[in-house]
């Protein structure tokens, strides 16, 4: 197991990996056709009885057509927030609650994008808000260096939360007058690969929630899923579904010329700012549960050397 300190960099392919859900389609790109899928390194066929995609936002009771994975042994599979799941092995962990997602006052919309980046590497970037100035300048409106003022971090029980209140837009006017936007931001994590944001606007009480969820194809290769939810009360869901993958483009501009696309789960290897905690609690929680799965992966061996 990795100690404190340690030079480790993750691989898509990392066989502890195995023991966790991961995303491999979207539901409504599994059909009768076999769909072949990749996830860490292996191969899989999708296909659907039928023609019917489970449905969300509290219709998770409603009839849909199974799925089933053609000619490969895997653990299990389901299918919820608008994408299909594979553990290859027993997971130690269950999926977390995105409320939003069965909440009947909501709409969404999934967008999905490649990248040569390792998935851990993508997660790590969506929960660096530093970047903002220099990175994001079109799509945000943020010229000034972000900080780490109004940036708070909580942990529980392999959770991490970031909560973040900047000023976004600043060169246009808002509704109350004044100059820019003020988001108040909540980043969720969870290990391996899912970070859920939260994004309130006091000027004008909008809201909005967007869920990154990776899957770590091959090494690589990996796919990006973004669920874009919004209150059925806005009606710019297309809007928002085109903003969040401009912003998505802007990120992989950097993420896929960079010269090694692991990540480096030592957080004591390079050089981090007060404004990177969340990256480093990330970590943290990562390697945690990377150490959950290789002791769930030993009991077994054990056992089976046993009989």
């Amino acid at each position: 197991m990795m100690q404190p300190g340690e030079d480790i960099l993750l691989d898509n392919d990392d066989a502890r990996l195995r023991r966790a859900w991961h995303p491999v389609a979207r539901s409504v790109d599994v059909t009768s056709t076999p769909l072949a899928v990749h996830l860490n390194g292996d191969e899989y066929t999708l296909v659907r009885h039928g023609d019917v995609a489970r449905a969300g936002h509290g219709l998770e009771d409603a009839p849909f057509s199974a799925i089933e994975v053609i000619g490969d042994v895997t653990w299990g599979l389901q299918e919820v927030y608008g994408l299909v799941w594979i553990a290859q092995e027993r997971p130690v962990a269950e999926l977390p609650p995105i409320l939003e997602w069965f909440d009947q006052g909501y709409h969404s919309g999934v967008l999905t994008r490649s990248t040569v980046a390792s998935a851990g590497v993508l997660i790590d970037n969506f929960l660096d808000v530093t970047h903002f100035s220099y990175l994001h300048r079109q799509s945000f409106g943020r010229s000034r260096p972000v900080t780490d003022d109004g940036y708070a971090i909580a942990t529980t029980d392999g959770r991490v939360q970031l909560t973040h209140d900047t000023v976004l837009q600043e060169g246009r006017r808002n509704s109350a007058g004044g100059l820019g936007q003020r988001r108040i931001a909540t980043y969720t994590y969870w290990p391996p690969y899912i970070t859920h944001l939260q994004m309130v606007f006091p000027e004008d009480g909008a809201q909005a929630a967007a869920t990154l969820i990776c899957q770590p194809e091959s090494k690589h290769s990996t796919k990006a899923y973004v669920l874009v939810l919004l209150p059925l009360s806005d009606p710019d869901l297309d809007d928002q579904i085109n903003f969040s993958d401009r912003v998505l483009s802007e990120d992989l501009v950097i993420i896929d010329k960079m010269a090694d696309a692991r990540l480096m789960l030592s957080w004591k290897s390079e050089l981090h700012t007060r404004a990177d905690r969340a990256s480093i609690e990330m970590r943290r929680s990562l390697s945690k549960f990377l150490d959950l799965c290789e002791a769930a992966q030993s009991a077994v061996d054990q056992k089976e050397v046993l009989v």
